[in-house]
């Protein structure tokens, strides 16, 4: 064998690069049917009953809000996670909803009606927080928008990542009394006929997760009851999320039946947003 037969064996053993998410900035719009006032020492009130310490230092377009005693490090040191309110501009007040966030509400019947009588958004999102331990994060970012909802009263929590519509009594009730993360506001199960695919051919798949850098999920599947497969992917997405992203190509997890074990493969999405996703295979 020679020198370049020998370097050619050895590219080729080199690893396969790991696909990931990259974390992003957190995204949720409060929709009002008439022109909200936002009281921000009604908000700091809510707010301090979950952090103690939260600072709001200015007023104007964006209400900023400081936990001090979340520090983020960065290279140079840290500085205090933060927390935005977004008022809405005069001139384009409008609630603006994507429309695939109408057509994946299993959750919430009356969500279409309630939304579309919306015509005034507030939108909440997190600054300096993106390299925090996503559970720290997920946590903050939750309990602000609990504390805002509260404090302002919204007919509809509009979670724009997961395409969700949510009744804000219902996210608070189930935020506060939770004895576990509740991943049911900021992550989604979507179903999808595919229709250049075999007869009765289903995608379910997961929304959400990849804002904190963990993978989603999707299956394709035709004989299994989609509200099973829904219930797996509940799961899936709970675990993960409790474990962080571990699962890695070619590993299983459980699937319906006894013992069974359904194959992953780490992949871009096949339905947007583009992200990584741990495709399970049904067998």
């Amino acid at each position: 064998m020679g020198f370049f037969d020998r370097f050619k064996k050895e590219e080729k053993n080199e690893p396969e690069e790991r696909l990931e998410n990259v974390p992003e900035m957190l995204n949720v719009k409060l929709l009002f049917t008439e022109k909200p006032v936002i009281d921000s020492q009604v908000v700091l009130a809510e707010l301090r009953k979950y952090y103690p310490s939260v600072e709001h230092p200015q007023e104007g377009k964006s209400l900023l809000f400081f936990f001090p005693e979340i520090e983020v490090p960065f290279t140079n040191g840290t500085v205090a996670a933060q927390c935005a309110i977004f008022l809405p501009d005069e001139k384009s007040a409008h609630a603006e909803i994507e429309e695939e966030a109408f057509q994946q509400n299993w959750h919430w019947k009356e969500a279409t009606v309630a939304a579309r009588s919306c015509h005034y958004e507030v939108l909440l999102t997190d600054f300096m927080t993106r390299t925090l331990d996503y559970k720290i994060r997920f946590k903050l970012f939750m309990d602000f928008v609990a504390a805002v909802a509260k404090a302002t009263k919204p007919q509809v929590v509009y979670a724009v990542t997961a395409q969700k519509l949510l009744k804000p009594a219902t996210l608070v009730e189930d935020w506060d009394g939770r004895e576990n993360e509740d991943l049911s506001t900021l992550v989604n199960i979507r179903l999808y006929n595919i229709s250049n695919g075999k007869a009765g051919e289903t995608l379910m798949d997961t929304v959400g997760l990849h804002q904190f850098g963990l993978p989603d999920f999707q299956i394709r599947f035709i004989d299994y009851n989609p509200s099973e497969i829904g219930g797996l992917l509940w799961g899936y997405a709970h675990y993960i999320f409790e474990n962080g992203d571990v699962i890695e190509k070619g590993n299983t997890l459980a699937g319906l039946g006894n013992g069974s074990k359904w194959v992953c493969d780490r992949q871009i999405s096949m339905v947007g947003p583009e992200r990584v996703v741990l495709d399970v295979m049904p067998v």
